[in-house]
């Protein structure tokens, strides 16, 4: 009995650890990478190559890059990259990128979902920089615990570079749609961390304003378009102030109005009556005030 319990401990041991090697330690560069974002494309994050975190690498920064779609006054909707930087704390995530990867000699049942990684680069005090790939589970899947350590930095907003046009200045002023989902008729509140709207903040933002059917069956009603314009300058800072601290919400009434506000990715949605509920991107819900409401119907 006590020779299977030693053998059993071996077994677990090989499952939640792989083997300690010199090279795992002391991992070589295989993907040379700047200290800064790629002016080019999003990569395939599910095929970016990385490597293991060098055992002697000191991390003073972090630069991660974000690609999105975003409205430029006067040129239209264009595939831009955002450059953001954090200088720390970084001792959470240094800790969670030196964790061992899990690996199983023995079956396991894995979903097939793909874990996105975000990119972001580590830089040394040198302005040397490295692509970390962050340890994994049995799955092969990045540990939940490491990519939150990633997202939780407080970054900053260093540049935002348009790559290439994805819509023009007229079509993107049209782009309303006549018809249009009204997902806050069942929508369900998610808890979760609060975060800004936008970063950085957007330079226009279109609004279109939908009205929802008065009877319907559906089980996800579809409005018609009312009205649309596009917001710029003082008038879209005053707005972008107020949703930033709107007070959370979780009221029920019903609606007959919404709003769409699109600055090109991540659009949102806004009750323009009943409960005046805000459905941020992080899938949180804030309440409006009448004179916030206002300020996209006037």
């Amino acid at each position: 009995m006590r020779s299977l319990r030693v053998v059993l401990a071996i077994l677990v041991a090989l499952v939640l650890t792989e083997r300690d090697s010199v090279e795992d330690r002391t991992p070589r560069p295989d993907h040379a990478v700047t200290a800064s974002c790629p002016k080019t494309f999003s990569p395939d994050l599910a095929f970016t190559p990385r490597q293991r975190l060098p055992f002697d690498f000191v991390a003073v920064k972090v630069i991660r890059c974000r690609w999105e779609a975003r409205y430029l006054p006067g040129k239209g909707r264009w595939t831009v990259v955002i450059q953001e930087h954090a200088d720390g704390p970084l001792d959470a995530l240094m800790t969670e990128l030196r964790r061992r990867s899990e690996h199983s000699i023995l079956p396991v049942t894995c979903t097939m979902e793909a874990i996105l990684v975000d990119y972001f680069v580590l830089v040394d005090p040198s302005g040397k920089a490295v692509l970390p790939a962050p340890p994994t589970g049995v799955c092969g899947k990045p540990f939940p615990s490491a990519l939150d350590a990633v997202r939780r930095l407080p970054y900053r907003v260093d540049e935002l570079t348009p790559i290439k046009k994805v819509e023009s200045e007229k079509a993107f002023r049209a782009g309303c749609q006549e018809q249009y989902p009204d997902v806050l008729k069942r929508y369900v509140r998610l808890d979760g961390v609060r975060t800004r709207m936008w970063n950085p903040p957007p330079e226009g933002l279109r609004v279109c304003v939908f009205r929802s059917p008065e009877k319907t069956s559906d089980i996800l009603p579809t409005a018609r378009l009312e009205s649309s314009r596009i917001l710029q300058g003082g008038g879209l800072r005053t707005l972008l102030s107020a949703l930033d601290t709107a007070p959370a919400g979780d009221c029920s009434s019903d609606h007959t109005r919404f709003a769409v506000l699109d600055p090109g990715f991540d659009a949102v949605h806004v009750q323009l009556d009943g409960c005046r509920s805000l459905l941020r991107p992080d899938g949180t819900l804030s309440r409006l005030t009448p004179e916030v409401v206002g300020l996209l119907t006037d």
